[in-house]
């Protein structure tokens, strides 16, 4: 799954997620987990500050979230 996010793109990679929590704890407006106890994206994400963004997908525990900004991967 991807979605470009306030100019950054991020992707759940839902095979690596252990819904740990950890970024809805963070960024609740863009990630929930869902019925398979898996990260999935808020159906609107609003914009967020690309800060706390980056932030909500680095706590991942399994790097299951990867933040892109153009071409260059800034998280993990």
């Amino acid at each position: 799954m991807k979605r470009d996010i306030n100019g950054l793109t991020v992707e759940i990679d839902r095979t690596l997620c252990i819904g740990s929590g950890s970024c809805v704890a963070l960024a609740a407006e863009i990630f929930e987990i869902d019925e398979q106890n898996l990260v999935r994206f808020q159906e609107e994400p609003p914009d967020i500050d690309p800060e706390r963004l980056k932030e909500a997908c680095n706590v991942c525990p399994v790097d299951a979230l990867r933040v892109y900004d153009s071409d260059e991967q800034v998280v993990p």
